[in-house]
């Protein structure tokens, strides 16, 4: 028997997921547009139907497991009768040398006493994502007869539909991207949350998985005779109600030894509401970065690797300079993130950076942003537009702040420019931001302290796991942060070629190290000491200073 959604809505209530309040004003609204009120829950709240499983377990006392960590247990899930597996939805699996019974309504005692019966009464029961559980118990019970009916009916499968939910559950689940791989076994696909990977519970049927990249591949207009060299495309999609989400997918093919695979990136789902706040900057650090952003003149960089969330430090910059007297124009590849107001160009094949970044200059612009600094003759136009009196806020690929004015004089500017141009030079990394409300605090270790730089003892924050954050302890991203902020002083050792060692021994305040940053954040409770070591490298002026 499937658990009913009025339990699973109290559950979610109990276990504080969601607020009575809200759901009181979404059942109304559910009854006027005629549309479940779970679904209605699960857009609002922006929760996975997963979720609120995890709180009906929490609230019957039972654990939550991932059956993508688990191996199934032969022997004793065929001591359960095909019957009960089918109908109540149970299963025995391992997880490591512990065995468990895996069921889905913790309300159903009597079916678990029975199946305890059955496979052992010291057997601890546990419960796991619903949709999971429904694939693995289908595919345990296929015999060859339902194998060969469900091939055969593979065709008749609604790709559409298939993608719409896919895609659904991305965006629910928060992901910032999903792909879709090929296997033996059919189709795999996952989404990257927080910047980890998790697979999506998915029929494999090879030929459900060679029909969902086709029509990936017509939605973003590349051809689909074409499956031995890679491709890349987008295009725009819209949620149907209850989510009424458009949002941006970027999209790159590849083929592989078993096919063509795709990844997708979901953009600019949350542009709208984007603020410098959200993206973890410090209170100094915030408000040096406004006034850097409101000079009429000069240029503002952001540093760091693929995915350390550059654009969307961009994006929010422009987000709270954009307004109706200024003229703003960029220059992307692709673009990431629709800003109302603002004047976007795409970069292809007969427009470079370079030459758009010279055409825009005609357009009389009071603030340019180019999406990424590539080779001399860019950095040499980007350069010389914030001499001439625009703000020009780019991008480049180096791992610190201060190797990116070396990394400007590589390409082939001049340094008596750099020195006379540069603002700001921002290097940034994400790491997971603690889940509020499961987050635990616990006095930080002798070795702690050494690495947060501190001799008093302090609480740190660990993450342990709960509904809101599915398990996870950590939910969304923040940004830290190694900021250099420009002055004459420091303008002037550029000009006479000074090296990255002398700029960081004579930067001063004017220089905040990441480790830094990191450091003080793991000491407000928005982050962990080994989320800051994974992306940081140790280093604060105290130490600087000392050698």
């Amino acid at each position: 028997m499937a658990v009913r959604d009025e339990q699973l809505i109290t559950a979610s209530i109990e276990t504080g997921l969601i607020e009575q309040s809200v759901v009181d004003q979404l059942r109304l609204s559910a009854r006027r547009e005629r549309v479940p009120l779970l679904s209605k829950i699960l857009a609002h709240f922006r929760l996975p139907l997963s979720a609120l499983h995890r709180a009906l377990a929490e609230e019957h006392g039972f654990r939550f497991i991932a059956l993508s960590s688990s191996q199934l247990n032969t022997a004793l899930t065929k001591k359960l009768p095909s019957s009960l597996i089918n109908r109540k939805q149970m299963i025995v699996v391992n997880v490591g040398d512990e065995s468990l019974l895996v069921i889905s309504d913790p309300t159903d005692r009597t079916s678990i006493d029975a199946a305890l019966r059955l496979v052992g009464d010291a057997l601890p029961v546990v419960m796991t994502d619903p949709e999971h559980l429904r694939l693995t118990v289908k595919k345990l019970l296929a015999n060859t007869a339902v194998a060969q009916a469900s091939t055969t009916a593979s065709s008749d499968t609604d790709l559409i539909a298939l993608l719409d939910q896919i895609l659904r559950d991305a965006y629910l689940n928060r992901a910032s991207d999903v792909h879709l791989m090929i296997e033996e076994e059919g189709i795999r696909v996952r989404f990257r949350v927080d910047g980890r990977l998790s697979d999506y519970p998915l029929e494999t049927d090879p030929a459900i998985g060679a029909g969902l990249i086709s029509r990936v591949k017509v939605l973003s207009g590349l051809d689909i005779s074409e499956q031995r060299m890679p491709q890349d495309g987008g295009f725009s999609y819209q949620l149907t109600a209850p989510v009424n989400m458009e949002f941006n997918i970027r999209v790159a093919t590849a083929p592989t030894r078993l096919g063509e695979r795709i990844t997708m990136r979901l953009l600019g789902s949350e542009s709208n509401t984007l603020t410098l706040t959200d993206l973890g900057l410090l209170e100094s650090d915030l408000i040096e970065f406004k006034q850097a952003i409101r000079k009429p003149y000069g240029m503002i960089l952001l540093t760091g690797p693929t995915g350390s969330g550059k654009s969307t430090t961009l994006c929010a910059a422009l987000q709270e300079i954009n307004r109706s007297d200024i003229n703003i124009m960029t220059v992307e590849n692709p673009i990431e993130y629709v800003i109302d107001g603002i004047s976007q160009i795409q970069t292809g094949p007969k427009i470079n950076f370079a030459d758009a970044l010279r055409s825009l200059l005609r357009h009389d612009p009071d603030v340019l942003m180019v999406g990424e600094i590539r080779d001399s003759e860019t950095a040499d136009v980007a350069v010389k537009a914030a001499m001439t009196g625009h703000l020009v806020f780019s991008t480049l690929h180096t791992n610190n702040a201060v190797s990116a004015v070396t990394r400007l004089i590589d390409i082939g500017c001049e340094p008596f420019l750099i020195g006379s141009t540069m603002t700001a030079v921002i290097a940034q990394r994400l790491v997971r931001r603690l889940c509020r409300q499961c987050a635990k605090a616990r006095p930080a270790t002798e070795d702690e302290l050494m690495l947060l730089g501190t001799d008093e003892q302090v609480d740190i924050f660990e993450p342990v796991g709960c509904p809101v954050c599915q398990g996870q302890g950590f939910r969304g991203r923040l940004g830290l942060f190694e900021t250099l902020w420009f002055n004459e002083k420091l303008a002037r050792m550029i000009a006479k070629g000074a090296d990255e060692e002398t700029l960081e021994a004579s930067a001063g305040k004017s220089l905040k190290f990441m480790w830094e940053d990191g450091c003080e954040k793991v000491l407000r409770g928005l982050t962990t000491l080994d989320e800051v070591r994974d992306v940081a490298v140790f280093k604060r002026h105290d130490m600087a200073e000392a050698n």
